[in-house]
């Protein structure tokens, strides 16, 4: 059975990708997982873990927006795949995006990656990163890249 992970983040081309992913999950019968990723620093946890005395309380405020945007993402992903017929299942992850995608991609066996592209400014290139471009350097399958502007 083939598996696409689809990974999406709190943009407007995420509806683009999930409609891109409908469209290769019906023409292959696969299952998709829909994936975001968080900084980890803002993950949330169900492990202990220690409180230091200076720590701003507003951080935790960003760190809850965060998880929660991140999840919303990807209801609104599995809502509409789910919507089109696909079967779907969604994951929100801590790490570093393009790591954490391809590190995701491996452990389930998938396929194929789909995902969007941020159409960068060649100065936010430089200074951020392309995490399409490392997703498609790292991936040890094939990398479908959504590149249609918003």
């Amino acid at each position: 059975m083939n598996k696409l992970l689809v990974a999406v983040d709190n943009s407007a081309l995420a509806r683009k990708v999930v409609s891109l992913a409908t469209e290769q999950a019906l023409a292959q019968d696969a299952d998709v997982v829909v994936l975001c990723c968080v900084d980890a620093s803002y993950a949330s946890t169900t492990a202990d873990y220690v409180i230091e005395a200076g720590e701003d309380p507003d951080d935790f405020g960003s760190a809850l927006d965060e998880q929660n945007t991140a999840e919303a993402a990807v209801r609104h992903a599995l809502a509409q795949l789910q919507g089109g017929g696909v079967r779907a299942t969604g994951r929100v992850l801590a790490g570093e995006s393009a790591e954490t995608i391809v590190a995701h991609a491996n452990a389930i066996g998938a396929t194929m990656i789909i995902m969007g592209r941020r159409h960068l400014s060649s100065f936010n290139r430089l200074l951020k990163g392309s995490v399409s471009a490392a997703v498609i350097e790292r991936a040890s399958c094939p990398v479908l890249v959504d590149v249609r502007a918003d």
